[in-house]
Protein backbone atom coordinates (compact mmCIF):
# COMPACT_ATOMS: atom_id res chain seq x y z
CA UNK A 1 0.00 0.00 0.00
CA UNK A 2 1.18 3.51 -0.80
CA UNK A 3 -0.25 6.31 1.34
CA UNK A 4 -3.10 4.02 2.43
CA UNK A 5 -4.16 3.13 -1.14
CA UNK A 6 -3.81 -0.47 -2.37
CA UNK A 7 -1.50 -0.76 -5.38
CA UNK A 8 -1.98 -4.42 -6.29
CA UNK A 9 -5.32 -6.23 -6.06
CA UNK A 10 -4.44 -9.39 -7.99
CA UNK A 11 -5.83 -12.38 -6.04
CA UNK A 12 -2.91 -14.61 -7.04
CA UNK A 13 -0.37 -12.25 -5.51
CA UNK A 14 -2.44 -11.45 -2.43
CA UNK A 15 -2.79 -15.19 -1.67
CA UNK A 16 0.98 -15.34 -1.25
CA UNK A 17 0.88 -12.86 1.63
CA UNK A 18 -2.52 -13.37 3.26
CA UNK A 19 -2.59 -16.83 4.82
CA UNK A 20 -4.41 -18.68 7.59
CA UNK A 21 -1.13 -19.59 9.30
CA UNK A 22 0.29 -17.91 12.38
CA UNK A 23 2.89 -15.19 12.15
CA UNK A 24 6.45 -16.20 13.10
CA UNK A 25 8.39 -13.74 15.14
CA UNK A 26 11.73 -12.66 13.61
CA UNK A 27 13.37 -13.37 16.99
CA UNK A 28 12.70 -17.12 16.94
CA UNK A 29 15.64 -19.35 16.09
CA UNK A 30 13.78 -21.94 13.98
CA UNK A 31 14.08 -21.29 10.24
CA UNK A 32 11.00 -21.33 8.05
CA UNK A 33 10.44 -24.26 5.69
CA UNK A 34 8.71 -22.18 3.01
CA UNK A 35 10.81 -19.95 0.76
CA UNK A 36 10.03 -16.26 1.17
CA UNK A 37 8.44 -14.90 -2.02
CA UNK A 38 10.18 -11.99 -3.71
CA UNK A 39 7.75 -9.20 -2.79
CA UNK A 40 9.50 -6.53 -4.82
CA UNK A 41 9.34 -8.52 -8.05
CA UNK A 42 5.75 -9.59 -7.45
CA UNK A 43 4.54 -6.05 -6.71
CA UNK A 44 6.56 -4.04 -9.24
CA UNK A 45 7.25 -6.68 -11.90
CA UNK A 46 5.48 -6.75 -15.25
CA UNK A 47 4.24 -10.32 -14.74
CA UNK A 48 1.79 -10.16 -11.85
CA UNK A 49 -0.47 -12.91 -13.15
CA UNK A 50 2.04 -15.77 -12.89
CA UNK A 51 4.07 -17.07 -9.94
CA UNK A 52 7.72 -17.87 -10.33
CA UNK A 53 9.07 -21.38 -9.86
CA UNK A 54 6.12 -23.35 -11.26
CA UNK A 55 7.17 -26.89 -12.17
CA UNK A 56 5.05 -29.55 -13.88
CA UNK A 57 6.00 -33.10 -14.76
CA UNK A 58 4.12 -32.74 -18.04
CA UNK A 59 3.88 -29.36 -19.80
CA UNK A 60 0.45 -28.92 -21.39
CA UNK A 61 -1.44 -26.19 -23.26
CA UNK A 62 -5.08 -26.51 -24.29
CA UNK A 63 -6.56 -24.03 -26.76
CA UNK A 64 -10.30 -23.71 -27.41
CA UNK A 65 -11.79 -21.42 -30.03
CA UNK A 66 -15.47 -20.66 -29.47
CA UNK A 67 -17.28 -18.88 -32.31
CA UNK A 68 -20.81 -17.61 -32.77
CA UNK A 69 -22.30 -16.79 -36.20
CA UNK A 70 -24.95 -14.05 -36.30
CA UNK A 71 -27.09 -13.56 -39.42
CA UNK A 72 -30.04 -11.23 -40.02
CA UNK A 73 -32.04 -11.73 -43.21
CA UNK A 74 -34.96 -9.82 -44.68
CA UNK A 75 -38.26 -11.45 -45.63
CA UNK A 76 -37.08 -11.40 -49.28
CA UNK A 77 -33.99 -13.47 -48.45
CA UNK A 78 -31.32 -10.79 -48.69
CA UNK A 79 -28.70 -10.58 -45.98
CA UNK A 80 -29.11 -7.45 -43.84
CA UNK A 81 -26.29 -8.08 -41.38
CA UNK A 82 -23.87 -10.90 -40.68
CA UNK A 83 -20.88 -11.28 -38.39
CA UNK A 84 -18.92 -13.83 -36.43
CA UNK A 85 -17.88 -13.30 -32.82
CA UNK A 86 -15.47 -15.52 -31.00
CA UNK A 87 -13.06 -15.98 -28.17
CA UNK A 88 -9.93 -17.98 -27.51
CA UNK A 89 -9.86 -19.85 -24.21
CA UNK A 90 -6.63 -21.34 -22.91
CA UNK A 91 -5.67 -23.73 -20.16
CA UNK A 92 -1.93 -23.69 -19.44
CA UNK A 93 0.14 -25.96 -17.26
CA UNK A 94 3.68 -24.90 -18.16
CA UNK A 95 6.85 -24.86 -16.07
CA UNK A 96 8.84 -21.67 -15.55
CA UNK A 97 8.08 -18.38 -17.31
CA UNK A 98 7.32 -19.37 -20.92
CA UNK A 99 6.94 -16.78 -23.67
CA UNK A 100 4.30 -18.06 -26.10
CA UNK A 101 3.54 -16.77 -29.59
CA UNK A 102 0.29 -17.32 -31.47
CA UNK A 103 -0.03 -16.38 -35.14
CA UNK A 104 -3.40 -15.21 -36.48
CA UNK A 105 -4.81 -15.02 -39.97
CA UNK A 106 -6.00 -11.43 -40.36
CA UNK A 107 -6.82 -9.20 -43.30
CA UNK A 108 -4.10 -6.60 -42.68
CA UNK A 109 -1.23 -9.09 -42.52
CA UNK A 110 -2.34 -11.08 -45.56
CA UNK A 111 -2.95 -8.01 -47.71
CA UNK A 112 0.51 -6.65 -46.93
CA UNK A 113 2.08 -9.99 -47.92
CA UNK A 114 0.12 -10.14 -51.14
CA UNK A 115 1.05 -6.56 -52.07
CA UNK A 116 4.72 -7.34 -51.51
CA UNK A 117 4.51 -10.28 -53.89
CA UNK A 118 2.82 -8.06 -56.54
CA UNK A 119 -0.28 -10.21 -56.67
CA UNK A 120 -3.82 -8.87 -56.45
CA UNK A 121 -5.33 -9.20 -52.97
CA UNK A 122 -7.94 -11.91 -52.57
CA UNK A 123 -10.54 -10.14 -50.43
CA UNK A 124 -12.80 -13.21 -50.08
CA UNK A 125 -10.08 -15.40 -48.50
CA UNK A 126 -9.08 -13.16 -45.60
CA UNK A 127 -10.51 -12.67 -42.12
CA UNK A 128 -10.98 -9.16 -40.78
CA UNK A 129 -10.43 -8.69 -37.04
CA UNK A 130 -12.46 -5.87 -35.50
CA UNK A 131 -12.86 -4.81 -31.87
CA UNK A 132 -10.30 -7.22 -30.42
CA UNK A 133 -9.89 -7.44 -26.64
CA UNK A 134 -6.87 -9.20 -25.10
CA UNK A 135 -6.01 -10.57 -21.68
CA UNK A 136 -3.59 -8.38 -19.70
CA UNK A 137 -0.74 -10.85 -20.34
CA UNK A 138 -0.60 -10.07 -24.09
CA UNK A 139 2.18 -7.81 -25.38
CA UNK A 140 0.15 -5.25 -27.36
CA UNK A 141 3.12 -3.48 -28.96
CA UNK A 142 4.30 -6.75 -30.52
CA UNK A 143 0.77 -7.47 -31.76
CA UNK A 144 0.54 -4.05 -33.43
CA UNK A 145 3.95 -4.38 -35.10
CA UNK A 146 4.23 -8.11 -35.97
CA UNK A 147 0.56 -9.24 -35.87
CA UNK A 148 1.45 -12.12 -33.54
CA UNK A 149 -0.05 -12.61 -30.09
CA UNK A 150 2.96 -12.84 -27.76
CA UNK A 151 2.37 -13.47 -24.04
CA UNK A 152 3.51 -15.05 -20.78
CA UNK A 153 0.38 -17.07 -19.86
CA UNK A 154 -1.17 -17.23 -16.40
CA UNK A 155 -1.31 -20.65 -14.80
CA UNK A 156 -4.65 -22.42 -15.30
CA UNK A 157 -7.67 -21.32 -17.34
CA UNK A 158 -8.11 -17.84 -18.84
CA UNK A 159 -9.60 -16.02 -21.85
CA UNK A 160 -6.74 -14.98 -24.13
CA UNK A 161 -8.75 -12.79 -26.48
CA UNK A 162 -12.23 -12.06 -27.76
Amino acid sequence: MDFGYPQNLSPEILKLYITQEGVRSPFTSKASDKPIPNATLQVTGAVGWRREGLVYKKNEVFLDIVESVNLLMSSKGSVLRCDVTGKILMKCFLSGMPDLKLGLNDKIGLEKESQMKSRPAKSGKTIELDDVTFHQCVNLTRFNSEKTVSFVPPDGEFELMK
